[in-house]
C-alpha cells in the first residue's frame, strides 16, 4: 500500500463521525478529571465517597473485556465479509468463463453464439451489481431509484443496451437479485436448446453449479449485512462504556499530581475504549460505503475488466 493511500486512509478515520465522537466524549471525560482534581486539592471530598481502588480496577477490566468482545465480534463479521465478496465475483467470472470456452464448439450460427456472449456478459455484471447494492444498503435500498440515470451506484457493462422491458419488469419484482440470477439460467437453457451451448448436458452442469455457488455466497454475505448484533447488547455495552466515562475521572483525580495528568490519563483511556466501540458498531455492516473497509466499486470494476478480456 502506498504512502498516498496510507495517508488518504488516515484523514477518512480522522474525519469520521466515529473518530470525532469518540474524541468528544474523551474530551469531556478528562477535563471532568481534571476539573475534580483541582476541585478536590482544594476541598477535598472525593475520597472519602469512592470505593476501594480494587472495584475501579474490576470494572475498568470488565469494560475492557466487553470491548475486546464486542471488537473481535466485528473483526470476523469483517473478514468474513471480504471472502464472501471475493468467492461471490469469482464464482460469477467462473461460471462466465465457462460458458465462453463452451461456445467454441457451438453449432449455431456465429451471430447467435455472438449475441449470446454479449447478453450473457451484461446480465453477470448487473447480477453483481445488484448483488453489491443489496449488501451495501443492508437490504434497505430504494427501489424507486432504479430506472433513472443514477440508479446503479456501480459500474455496468452495457447498461445502455438494457431494454425497455428489462427496466419495467427489474423495477416491478421485490426480488432483483434473485430475478437476475434466474433470467441468467433461462439464458443458458435457450442457448442449450438452439445449439449454441452444444457440450453434453453433465459437462454444462457445471456452469449451473459455479452459479449455484455465487447465489449461495451472496445470501451468505446477506446475514452478515441484513443481521445485526442484538439491540440489547449493543445497549448494555453503550450503558458501560457510559458509566466508564463517568467514573473513571472520580478515580483518576485522586491517583495523580496535576490536573493535566488526570486529563491525560482519563483523556487516553476513555478515547481507546469508545472508538473501539465505535469502529465495531460501524463494522456490523462491513459493505456499508460508511465503514471506509470493503470497497466493493473496485470489486465490481474488476469484474467488469475480467469479463471484457
Amino acid at each position: 500500500m502506498s504512502h498516498t493511500s496510507i495517508n488518504r486512509k488516515f484523514r477518512e478515520v480522522a474525519c469520521s463521525n466515529i473518530f470525532l465522537f469518540a474524541l468528544l466524549v474523551a474530551a469531556l471525560s478528562g477535563s471532568l478529571s481534571a476539573v475534580l482534581h483541582w476541585m478536590d486539592a482544594r476541598y477535598p471530598f472525593i475520597q472519602k465517597h469512592m470505593p476501594e481502588s480494587v472495584v475501579f480496577s474490576a470494572f475498568v477490566t470488565f469494560a475492557s473485556l466487553v470491548a475486546a468482545f464486542r471488537t473481535s465480534n466485528a473483526l470476523n463479521r469483517y473478514t468474513d465479509a471480504a471472502m464472501y465478496l471475493h468467492r461471490l465475483t469469482a464464482a460469477w467470472f467462473d461460471a462466465t468463463s465457462t460458458l465462453m470456452s463452451f461456445c467454441r464448439v457451438a453449432k449455431a450460427p456465429p451471430e447467435e453464439v455472438e449475441q449470446f456472449k454479449q447478453v450473457l456478459i451484461r446480465l453477470i455484471s448487473l447480477l453483481n451489481a445488484l448483488c453489491l447494492e443489496f449488501l451495501e444498503s443492508g437490504g434497505h435500498r430504494d427501489d424507486g431509484s432504479f430506472g433513472r440515470s443514477d440508479g446503479f451506484r456501480f459500474q455496468l457493462l452495457g447498461s445502455e443496451d438494457l431494454n425497455t422491458d428489462l427496466c419495467s419488469q427489474l423495477l416491478m419484482s421485490n426480488n432483483k437479485v434473485e430475478f437476475v440470477f434466474q433470467m441468467v439460467q433461462h439464458l443458458i437453457v435457450d442457448a442449450q436448446a438452439s445449439n449454441v451451448l452444444s457440450i453434453s448436458a453433465p459437462i454444462l452442469t457445471r456452469s449451473h453449479q459455479e452459479l449455484g455457488t455465487g447465489i449461495f455466497c451472496y445470501h451468505e454475505a446477506k446475514k452478515i449485512a441484513c443481521v445485526p448484533l442484538p439491540t440489547a447488547y449493543v445497549m448494555i455495552t453503550g450503558a458501560i462504556l457510559t458509566v466508564q466515562a463517568f467514573y473513571m475521572p472520580f478515580v483518576i483525580a485522586t491517583l495523580v499530581k496535576t490536573p493535566f495528568s488526570a486529563f491525560l490519563y482519563t483523556f487516553g483511556g476513555t478515547f481507546l475504549l469508545w472508538f473501539m466501540n465505535r469502529v465495531a458498531d460501524l463494522l456490523d455492516n462491513p459493505f456499508r460505503k460508511e465503514a471506509h473497509t470493503l470497497d466493493a466499486a473496485s470489486v465490481q470494476e474488476e469484474l467488469n475488466e475480467q469479463l471484457l478480456q
